[in-house]
């Protein structure tokens, strides 16, 4: 097959996938990456900037078709103006902040033709436009998370009386929402065998669930020269969207106290970028906290790391971040929420602790015994090796694809999809 023959696919991104600062960025490169190889992708996709459309130039190679960028606008004003807007018209804040008219002119136009195989819907909030179904393409939708579960779960965990009213709001929209966006496509990818029996669960009537978990890049994250004398916890994540800033709270108020009384010494380094002032406030007033922002490469940090945790308390899918430290052979402390989707066993190659106690607990002892760390780091490298590399991974997407295109199971046209 020549290279004009391949399949073409348009893959809509809620995120332009570079750079590779994000969890959700780099599952979505590295499957963007995959599908180059079979097909000819066209990407469109949303920034958030004028200066992000810059980061489009490594992606060029892997998309023959095509890149075109939409910009969105996003800040604390349009937030609280969408969110009661749409609180009014009784649909999803998630995904009507996100309805862009440039966005639906922009799909429109390149379905049009009718020269797409697949549309690749990367995230819930972008399968609005192409529902109800208006392309004769086969859909897929690449589920990064069983989005309503994170929202109902924060409704759970969070402190703020005024987001845990709205939360509750929230997510019984979402996921009526969802669970229609997953019957009105071809194929839904889950990023972990738990999601998709979330979904089931939801909705027993889906079948076209496919778990197709998330890799890593093992050369790239290969395990570094960690100092056996660290004295510091490390925590990496875009420090603006709100599960991890609810989890970094409850863990300084809850655990890093503890933490403190049995090892003076100890350091809490918080590394992500966009840090809203209720974390950069913990550095202003606490000198034990460092929160370093925006950091383009982590492997540097992570030679500094007694402890890599990841307090999480709400969300889905799978975390990338953990991923990328088990490549690091970095002895990972991780809730269960946070530990979602990852076939990883306590106290083998993770530990997993939900209680404060529970998870102070394994963090003194991690920086009492550097040489558990390193046990604990070395099988966590080789669990990354065997079971979530890329490539093997990229063989699954690839096979999903196959099975879409020679065996179309598309629903009939027109599937009303609600907001």
């Amino acid at each position: 097959m020549t290279e004009t023959q391949k399949p073409r696919v348009l893959f809509l991104a809620h995120l332009l996938p570079y750079p590779l600062d994000g969890g959700a960025k780099i599952k979505s490169y590295y499957t963007l990456r995959k599908l180059a190889e079979a097909y000819e992708v066209t990407l469109l996709a949303f920034v958030r900037s004028e200066d992000e459309k810059r980061h489009t130039a490594p992606l060029r190679d892997l998309c023959a078709g095509g890149i075109e960028t939409v910009l969105i606008r996003r800040s604390r004003i349009k937030n609280v103006w969408d969110a009661a807007r749409l609180l009014l018209l009784r649909r999803s804040f998630i995904v009507g902040r996100d309805q862009v008219g440039a966005m639906a002119r922009a799909v429109r136009a390149r379905l049009g033709g009718g020269r797409y195989g697949v549309v690749h819907i990367d995230h819930l909030q972008m399968a609005q436009y192409v529902l109800p179904r208006r392309t004769a393409a086969e859909l897929i939708l690449d589920h990064h998370n069983v989005e309503s579960q994170i929202i109902e779960r924060m409704a759970d965990t969070t402190q703020s009386r005024a987001m845990r009213w709205y939360a509750n709001k929230e997510w019984p929209k979402l996921q009526r929402y969802e669970l229609e966006v997953c019957r009105a496509v071809d194929q839904v990818l889950t990023v972990s065998a738990e999601d998709a029996r979330t979904l089931h669960r939801l909705a027993p009537d889906l079948k076209n669930l496919t778990p197709v978990p998330i890799g890593v890049d093992g050369d790239y994250f290969r395990p570094v020269p960690r100092s056996s004398e660290s004295r510091t916890l490390l925590s990496i994540g875009t420090m603006d969207w709100p599960p991890n800033v609810e989890s970094l709270l409850w863990f300084y108020g809850s655990v890093y106290p503890q933490i403190r009384a049995a090892v003076p010494d100890v350091k809490l380094n918080i590394v992500g970028a966009d840090p809203v002032d209720k974390i950069r406030r913990l550095a202003r007033e606490d000198k034990s906290v460092s929160v370093s922002g925006y950091v383009q490469d982590v492997r540097p940090t992570a030679a500094d790391c007694a402890a890599f945790i990841v307090p999480l308390r709400s969300g889905s899918g799978m975390r990338v971040k953990i991923l990328n430290a088990m490549a690091m052979a970095l002895p990972v402390v991780s809730t269960t929420v946070g530990v979602e989707g990852i076939a990883a066993t306590h106290r083998k190659d993770i530990l997993v602790a939900d209680t404060p106690d529970e998870f102070a607990r394994e963090c003194i002892r991690l920086l009492r015994d550097p040489e558990r760390g390193t046990e604990i780091g070395a099988a966590a490298r080789k669990l990354v090796e065997e079971h979530y590399s890329w490539e093997a991974i990229g063989k699954e997407l690839l096979a999903v694809y196959d099975h879409v295109l020679q065996q179309p199971s598309r629903p009939p046209a027109g599937v009303k999809v609600a907001r």
